[in-house]
């Protein structure tokens, strides 16, 4: 138990000095906050133009494209930010700390993923009291506060990509390249922007074999009463299940890139 205390404390460690140090950049917060507003504020009105049969009103699909982009925002967090942050412990050679450190580099580069997950979560809560103070977004009091609970399931079934991407990065140190289109190819098929049923069938069938469709159709379903496209049930379980499977299965791959970079003596460059 005292093992699990220190590990649990040297995690916390490793996110208040990603809190510090963002925190030490204000402008760079401000600027984030100020373009998703904007990002809000473009898609409320683009969805002025949308009258088409899959949306009741205009104001249905802000609905629909908001959590599309409140998911967006929590798929960087991700995939895209925690490698960035490995790629930049090890151009200036902080990395080596956790390396040497009682608490190894494996349970550091998972406690990396946690401080940008919770600021995807802070940023996701300003959009959505922006979208509903200045535009009016409808939410549905009744379920809306399951939203914390299905943010955080959603949160940790994208978790495993999130850490097979940092073992990439240890082995091929740059990959964001990739990833960046890996987020533009899930934006695609996950209907985070349009519905999947206006994609083409095999398309349709990337969409229902990863948690991110269902992530978006559930946080839809209980922000603002959207119909769920399949049962609750089967999406409750996918959520669970790419987690309860890949998260060991990312771990042991950070386990297997600190030991291949240390046999090939390349652990530490960039």
């Amino acid at each position: 138990m005292s093992a699990l205390r220190e590990d649990l404390l040297a995690a916390l460690a490793v996110v208040r000095r990603d809190w510090l140090i963002m925190r030490s950049y204000p402008l760079r917060i401000l600027t984030q906050l100020v373009s998703v507003c904007f990002t809000v504020t473009l898609f409320h009105f683009i969805s002025k133009l949308v009258h088409v049969g899959s949306f009741t009103s205009p104001e249905a699909y802000f609905a629909f494209a908001l959590v599309g982009l409140i998911v967006l925002q929590v798929l960087n967090s991700t995939l895209h930010t925690p490698p960035g942050a490995l790629q930049g412990e090890l151009a200036t050679g902080t990395f080596e700390r956790f390396v040497v450190s009682p608490f190894g580099a494996v349970r550091a580069m998972v406690a990396l993923t946690a401080f940008p997950l919770l600021y995807s979560l802070v940023t996701a809560l300003v959009m959505l009291v922006f979208a509903a103070g200045a535009f009016g977004l409808h939410l549905e009091w009744a379920t809306l506060p399951l939203l914390v609970p299905v943010a955080l399931l959603g949160s940790l079934s994208f978790l495993p990509f999130g850490l097979l991407t940092m073992a990439t990065v240890l082995v091929f140190k740059q990959v964001l390249g990739g990833v960046t289109f890996l987020v533009a190819g899930i934006s695609l098929v996950s209907g985070l922007y349009f519905p999947i049923s206006v994609l083409p069938a095999w398309m349709r069938v990337l969409a229902r074999i990863q948690p991110f469709t269902p992530a978006a159709d559930l946080m839809r379903h209980v922000m603002t009463g959207a119909r769920l496209h399949e049962p609750l049930a089967g999406e409750l379980a996918k959520l669970i299940g790419f987690p309860a499977v890949l998260l060991p299965a990312g771990v042991l791959a950070l386990a297997a890139a600190v030991r291949a970079g240390r046999r090939r003596g390349t652990l530490l460059e960039y």
